[in-house]
This record gives structure tokens, C-alpha cells and sequence, in this order.
């Protein structure tokens, strides 16, 4: 079977190599390779080099760029000729998979529903909390719209996939008769052993405290972490390190610290290698803070608790999937962050609790147990197609 794979990541292109920013390498296709003989991947072209990182091209995947989507102001000039370009695509796989939100992706499911194509969604993330934290005005002014319009394609969809257990399963609701499945688009190799958790992380006077994400997107809650550490009491938050890991221009928050009276306080690493070097990082935490203002399911939560990291965080996503409800925050709400990380600091032996929790929460995405999931799933879908 043909797949094609449909959503607005870009890449860069080279010769006969394609790379992405991060999101999309090239064993991420190993996924689907499993079960289908091609892929042909529509996505976005990029002149940019920040997103020729890692690669993503490999055998049996084809790539198809469009250049016709590279602003809002493009993609309204350039739809007529998007929808050809897609409609190409779709007309030649067997499943069109589109991956949401994303407007690439809700584009080819109404033109794969009006073909009467086969569909699958991934569903990835809210599109009204995506869209609405995009930091423009027309973002905010779009988002109920696509909200809508991403219910009824999922509505719609022979096969849907959630990287949640149950928070997008309720925002997007499959139709009965259509098959369903909770696949984390995170998967680890390793979880750190109880008896390899360093005690002094938890238990020292300094308090380390880490938050990953990219520095150029407004979604990912620095600035949230930082105002809820600047509401705690001076005896608490001179001991308090703040480790900010991701890629872009970070100057901003620096500012921010500094209005803030936080200068001293925080660190900035800039883009750590995946894989040994973020997971040392991660080992030395006292403390892992999910502040962001839209999520699916965040990689870097998952990672921080295979190593043993107590995590708190913000109801948004997939996140309230794996947070202890005790120490979730309302999107933005920095006084409520405040409040949590207040707790914990107070309270080690409860700190030292949710880090031997964090252990277990982390098992379901080994990436054994999330095969079988994957697995089982393609032989339900292979029966209905047959």
C-alpha cells in the first residue's frame, strides 16, 4: 500500500537529500515503513537553514515540497494551485494521512474526503490552543474556525491516532464505527533504575529546576516559569537555578530575568545533542516544569521523567495525561506554578515520590510497548482494507 503523509512541517532540501529541523528524521518513517511499501510526504519547502538539522529522506520515502505555502498571504495567492499539487498526491496513495492540526493537513482531508479517499488522522495537538497561542492576531481570530473544521475531518476519518490517553480523544472524537488508537508520537529506549536516582538532586539546598523548548516559538512557558519564580519568597528563590534548553534567540527572556530580578538565577544551554547529552542534562534536575500554552503529547516531559525528574506542568494537551493532578497549573496561570514549585521545594520527601513516579508513568512509552500498540493497530486497519 501507498501512504501518503500530508502536514506543514518544513524541510530543506539539498541535491537528493532532505533534512528537517528536528521533528520529522528520518527513522520516524521506520513508523509506517512497517506497514505500508512507500510514503510520499507532502510538506513545505524551506530556504532556511535552521531547518536543515537533521535527516529525514530515506529509502521507499519521496518527498513532495510545495513553495506555494511559505506565509498566510502566499497560501491564499497560491491555493488554486496547492490544491492541484495536492490532489496529485492524494490521487495516487491508497491512505492519505494527515496530520493535525495543520493547514496543509486540512486542506488534503477535505480534498481526500471529496474523493472519496481513504483517511487516517493523526492527531497531534489542539488546533484551537495551537493556533490561539500563535502570537498573531489573525491566529486567534482563526482558531475557533479550524477547531471546527479539524472536529469534522476526524469525525470523518476511517482511522484515528491520538498521542494522548484521553485528553485529544475528548477535544476530537472519532466516529464509532472508526478505528481508534492512543500511539505517543514520543517513544524512549531506556528508563533510568530507581536505585541509579541521585538523592542530592532532590535533596540538596540548590534547587535545579529545567524547562526545553525552542526559544523562537511563543507556546513553550519560559516566561510563565520565570514570573511564577520571581512570586517566590526571596528565601526560596535565591537557591532556585533556572535551565532553559532550546534553540533560537533567547535574548528575550533574558530581558525578562533581568526586569524580573532573576539575572542570577538562570541559565541558558542553547540546543543540547538528543539521545546521551539532553539525558544528562535531565539527571542532574531537581525539578522538570511543562509551562507550555498548547502541547500534544511534549517529548521533553517524557524524557525528563525516564530520569527520574518530578514533573509539574500546565492542563493543556497531553499533559494532564501524565502530571499528578496536584501540580497542574491553568494555562498562563503563573500563580498557581508558583504555588506548586513552592511545594515541592518545601516538601522533599514528596519531591523524592514524584521522581520514583515519574519512572513508572514513563514505562507506557518504551518504545517495546508502544510497537505493540502500533502493531495491533495496522492489523486492525489491514483486516478492514482487505
Amino acid at each position: 500500500m501507498r501512504l501518503l503523509f500530508v502536514h506543514d512541517h518544513p524541510f530543506y532540501q539539498e541535491d537528493e537529500s532532505v533534512y528537517s529541523g528536528g521533528g520529522l528524521p528520518a527513522n520516524i518513517w521506520r513508523n509506517y515503513l512497517i506497514n505500508f511499501e512507500s510514503i510520499s510526504v507532502f510538506g513545505r519547502k524551506s530556504r532556511n537553514l535552521k531547518d536543515k538539522k537533521v535527516i529525514s529522506s530515506t529509502e521507499n520515502v519521496r518527498f513532495n515540497l510545495t513553495d506555494s505555502y511559505s506565509s498566510i498571504t502566499s497560501l491564499f495567492l497560491n491555493k488554486n494551485k496547492l490544491k492541484i499539487e495536492l490532489l496529485d498526491q492524494i490521487n495516487k496513495a491508497d491512505i492519505i494521512l494527515i496530520r493535525l492540526p495543520s493547514i496543509l493537513g486540512f486542506l488534503a482531508g477535505k480534498l481526500a474526503l471529496q474523493q472519496g479517499k481513504i483517511i487516517w488522522v493523526e492527531q497531534v495537538g489542539n488546533a484551537k490552543e495551537a493556533l490561539g497561542s500563535h502570537g498573531s492576531f489573525l491566529g486567534k481570530v482563526v482558531a475557533p474556525i479550524f477547531d471546527i473544521v479539524n472536529k469534522r475531518l476526524v469525525k470523518n476519518a476511517n482511522f484515528v491516532s491520538y498521542v494522548t490517553e484521553s485528553q485529544l480523544q475528548i477535544n476530537y472524537p472519532a466516529h464509532e464505527d472508526a478505528i481508534k488508537v492512543s500511539i505517543s508520537n514520543v517513544n524512549i529506549k531506556n528508563i533510568i533504575s530507581k536505585d541509579k536516582l541521585d538523592r542530592d538532586r532532590f535533596f540538596s539546598k540548590s534547587f535545579k529546576i529545567g524547562l526545553i523548548g525552542g526559544f523562537d516559538v511563543q507556546y513553550k512557558g519560559q516566561e510563565v516559569l520565570l514570573k511564577a519564580i520571581n512570586k517566590l519568597d526571596e528565601n526560596i528563590r535565591k537557591n532556585i537555578e533556572i535551565y532553559f534548553v532550546g534553540k533560537g534567540d533567547f535574548h528575550r527572556f533574558n530581558k525578562l530575568a533581568s526586569e524580573l530580578c532573576l539575572s542570577e538565577n538562570i541559565k541558558f544551554f542553547g540546543s543540547l545533542q538528543s539521545g546521551e547529552e539532553i539525558y544528562d542534562f535531565l539527571k542532574t534536575l531537581s525539578l522538570y516544569v511543562q509551562p507550555s500554552l498548547t502541547e500534544g503529547m511534549p517529548r521533553a516531559t517524557i524524557e525528563a521523567m525516564s530520569m527520574g525528574c518530578p514533573v509539574i506542568g500546565s492542563n493543556v494537551g497531553g499533559i494532564p495525561d501524565i502530571v499528578n493532578d496536584k501540580y497542574l497549573h491553568s494555562r498562563g496561570n503563573y500563580n498557581e506554578l508558583s504555588s506548586h514549585i513552592k511545594t515541592l521545594y518545601l516538601d522533599r520527601d514528596q519531591l523524592f515520590v514524584e521522581a520514583n513516579d515519574s519512572l513508572l508513568k514513563a514505562e507506557p512509552f518504551l518504545h517495546s510497548a508502544l510497537m505493540l500498540k502500533r502493531n495491533n493497530f495496522y492489523k486492525e486497519m489491514n483486516e478492514i482494507l482487505k
